[in-house]
Parts: structure tokens; sequence; C-alpha cells
């Protein structure tokens, strides 16, 4: 009788342990297999086939398809998931709650509907494993909460919309992502590259956010209550490598220690980073050979060119990978020194 007691007492709590991140709304149709009734479609227009494709609303190349001999690829990456309404009113709008995924603190919100792509649209910072992880949900109708508020994990923050630009009443859904935050001195770099446009959302800008698939991360979060997002990040698989200049105050690595091994020198030469297709740094290692620009160390061989599978950070033939002005833009921005936490140092 004792030991059923205790068993049962053990797995209540088990049961009650709450994921790291959870479902943001109340559609969980992935975890029932259901990724059709869980992501929002795009209507896609192909070769002359109009479809409406659930999949366009998943993470990654899913969209803007193009044909290259006999394969159909993607070029469009979409750094998301646009979840679907569960509840509608008579005109068709969606009723759904948006809940912070996990719990965090407000770090900022845009309740300017055409301030950007994402409408409005909140982002809250979280302390995971002793680093900020950032969400972000967008194309709200309405937002109820204010920056630097604090947030428990399901509470309700704002309700499902359709503001932004590209969507409809029709397609309203949450745009949901999960990301790494690149250089917290963000300013500095925006001024040097697009002087003439105004920053409306500070370091919380679309450039600065490096999203991962926040699908795969619910679901694993669902499944496994000891999921350690550290490991997932370093577990992503590389499809090139890049060595940049050291130094003691980069931001990335400041942020998140954790992607570089234990042992690891402070101000190694050079830092060999890889990231994974989607422009995510997954892991830092020391170089003995110092860098003074930017150099590409590694590189994945795949039958399409290399901007196809690198975001655009690198371009060229097979065989003659180079860094394109947009892919050594982004670098400047992950090896800029951070300013900040330099002078406080």
């Amino acid at each position: 009788m004792i030991a059923r007691l205790f068993f049962l007492l053990l797995a209540m709590a088990f049961a009650s342990q709450a994921a790291m991140f959870d479902f943001p709304t109340d559609n969980r149709a992935l975890l029932e297999d259901r990724p059709q009734d869980f992501y929002m479609y795009v209507d896609r227009n192909f070769e002359g086939v109009s479809t409406k494709v659930w999949e366009g609303g998943s993470f990654g190349y899913v969209r803007g398809p193009q044909r290259q001999g006999e394969d159909v690829i993607y070029l469009q990456l979409h750094e998301g998931i646009d979840i679907a309404p569960m509840r509608r009113d008579g005109s068709g709008k969606p009723l759904d709650d948006i809940r912070a995924s996990a719990a965090g603190k407000i770090a900022h919100v845009s309740h300017e509907a055409g301030g950007s792509n994402y409408g409005r649209y909140i982002v809250i910072e979280h302390d995971i494993e002793g680093s900020p992880v950032y969400t972000l949900y967008a194309h709200l109708s309405t937002i109820s909460v204010e920056t630097s508020q604090k947030v428990a994990q399901g509470e309700v923050i704002g309700r499902m919309g359709f503001t932004g630009a590209g969507i409809n009443c029709e397609r309203a859904h949450l745009h949901f992502e999960i990301a790494l935050l690149l250089n917290t001195d963000f300013e500095s770099w925006y001024k040097r590259y697009f002087s003439g446009t105004p920053n409306k959302h500070g370091p919380y800008h679309g450039y600065n956010l490096s999203g991962i698939d926040p699908a795969k991360v619910l679901l694993e979060c669902a499944r496994n209550p000891t999921f350690q997002f550290s490991n997932y990040i370093r577990g992503q698989d590389a499809f090139y490598k890049i060595t940049i200049p050291s130094t003691s105050s980069l931001s990335i690595l400041r942020s998140y220690p954790w992607l570089a091994p234990n042992g690891e020198e402070a101000s190694p030469p050079a830092w060999t980073i890889a990231f994974n297709r989607y422009g995510t740094p997954m892991c830092a290692t020391a170089s003995p050979k110092a860098a003074s620009t930017p150099e590409i160390a590694w590189i994945r061989e795949t039958p399409f060119a290399y901007n196809h599978t690198t975001r655009g950070i690198i371009g060229g033939s097979k065989g003659g990978p180079r860094l394109t002005d947009s892919g050594k833009r982004f670098l400047d921005l992950l090896a800029r020194t951070d300013q900040k936490n330099s002078l406080d140092n």
C-alpha cells in the first residue's frame, strides 16, 4: 500500500512538471500527429497549379519553390511556425488567446500594426540554463502586456489576429519563433548598414534574432521533461563553419557560453563557429590560427548552389565557396565587439 502511494505521488509530480516551453495557443494538433490542422496553410501557385499547403506554415525552407532539373527546391526561409486558430467569431476573426510559452520578462512590444511584417508583436526573454532565449509572437490583434512586465508560463499576453504584411482574415494565425540574440549591441551595426531607416525594435529586430524550429522544441519539451536546450542547439546538423577573429567580448559567447565546449580558452587566436543550414550558431571551437577577417573553414557539399543551403551567407559554385555581401554583413554582426560589455569590464 505504501509503495503504491509512493509511486502514485511520484507519477503525479512527474505529470505536473512544467515543460520548458509549452504551446502558445490551444492548438495542440501537432501532439496528435495532425500537422495539417496545426499549421496555417499558404497559398501556392507553382507551375500553373494553385494549392493551399500546410507545409508552408512550418519552419525552414518551405516557401518559394523553384525547379532545378528534376528536383524542386525551396528558396525562402520561414524562420518560425504559423499556428492556425481554433475558434473564430461570426465574421471569421480568430478568438484564440495567445499565452507565454515559458515564464519570462516582456522584452519588446510593438503596438504598431504596420511597423513591420510581424504586425503587432511581442518578444519575451526567458532565462534558460542561465542564458537569454527569446520567444516571439506576431500578427496579434490585441496585446495585453507591457515592456518589462514579468509573465508566468501560460499567462495570456494577447489575442490572435492578422496584422502585418501578407495575411488576411482567412489566413489569420500566430507566427511563433524561438530564437537566440546574436548581439546585444545591435544598434551600432544597424546604423552602419541601414542608417536611412529608423530601427523601431531595438535589439529585438528580425536581423538579430536567429531562430530554430519551434515545433521540434515544443514536441521535445512535451515528451521529455529533462529536455536541455543547450544540448539541442549543439546537436543540430552543421552545414558550414566560419572562422572569425577572436575578442574577449564576443557577444554570442557571452550570452551563450555553452556554445563553446568546456575547457576552451577564453580568448583564442580565432573562433570557428559551426552553423546549421538556417544560419543559427550551434557550436564554437577555438582556432589555433588567427584570422583578421571571417573565413570559410568548411562547407557541406550538396547538389545545389551554396546560397540555397546557407541562407545566402555563402555563394559561389561547387568547390569555390565565397562569402556573399550579405554573408559578410551577417558575420560583422556576429563578430562585432559588444561595446556595452567591453565598457563594463
